[in-house]
């Protein structure tokens, strides 16, 4: 009966988290924190009648996806909202103990994350491109002819190359890979400098914001780029600082959804497909 409990809580936590970060591009606090709450509650009323493992199980989760929360919050990879629904899932998917093969669950879970998030995000990124295309080839454009004499450097030394990995498989392929991630990461510099760079005006500013670059008044260093807090949304306040820029990232809440759903319909094929990977 839990498991069909907590399920149906991340669920609708997930389901609501995405329509709000697709729609405003942020998760309120009282979902978050209402997720995390709920979930060690559920845990913690059938621990009385199912054992202490249960509410233990939630806590060892919720630890161990607290210290990753931290980590990629403070790295600033993700946002406020994104750490805290992260700590939610390790308390609702709990790390069994004693340990057993579903003590893993939280780590398919996060690789499914981490796999999703790519995927999701290359089509996000498309479908942006796409839309803004009238900025972005400018830009795009404008990248490329700044690098003229890498270019030509790079292609003379691709067919000096390719001609060795004629007789060398891999080495082909090294260098296939390698121009393809130079050009992908043109590409990923001109979309972030047209698409995701805007103007925001100080009063509009919420925690978590990321800032896009320095702040300085009067010659003096105010801010650094980084993910803002309230004390410094204040400090722009108090210095009459009426916009700045700010990097907005792709919604990243989606990822959260569909991992969890492919973690359901897919749990028992995971081990299987990791030991294939590595073995």
């Amino acid at each position: 009966m839990i498991d069909v409990l907590l399920v149906t809580v991340v669920l609708v936590v997930l389901a609501c988290a995405s329509y709000t970060d697709l729609r405003t591009k942020e998760v309120p606090d009282w979902l978050s924190y209402g997720f995390i709450v709920a979930t060690l509650g559920v845990r913690s009323i059938y621990s009385f009648q199912d054992g202490w493992q249960i509410i233990v199980s939630g806590l060892l989760g919720f630890a161990a996806f607290y210290l990753l929360a931290l980590l990629f919050y403070y790295t600033h990879q993700w946002g406020g909202g994104d750490s805290k629904l992260l700590m939610g899932m390790g308390a609702a998917l709990g790390i069994s103990y004693p340990f057993t093969d579903s003590s893993f669950t939280p780590l398919w879970f996060l690789l499914l994350l981490l796999f999703s998030g790519a995927m999701y995000g290359l089509v996000w990124l498309g479908v942006l491109a796409i839309k803004r295309r009238n900025c972005l080839f400018p830009e795009l454009r404008t990248l490329l002819g700044n690098h003229k004499k890498f270019h030509f450097g790079m292609g003379f030394g691709s067919l000096l190359f390719l001609g060795a990995g004629v007789f060398v498989n891999s080495l082909l392929l090294v260098v296939t890979l390698l121009v393809v991630l130079y050009y992908l990461l043109l590409f990923l510099v001109a979309v972030q400098s047209c698409c995701f760079i805007n103007e925001k005006d100080t009063k509009t500013l919420t925690e978590g914001d990321w800032l896009a670059e320095d702040v300085v008044v009067k010659g003096k260093m105010l801010l650094k780029k980084k993910t803002l807090s309230q004390n410094d949304i204040e400090k722009l306040h108090d210095h009459k600082i009426s916009s700045v820029l700010i990097k907005e990232g792709i919604p990243f809440v989606p990822s959260f959804l569909i991992a969890y759903v492919i973690l359901l319909f897919g749990k028992d094929l995971m081990p299987l497909m990791i030991g294939r990977m590595f073995g």
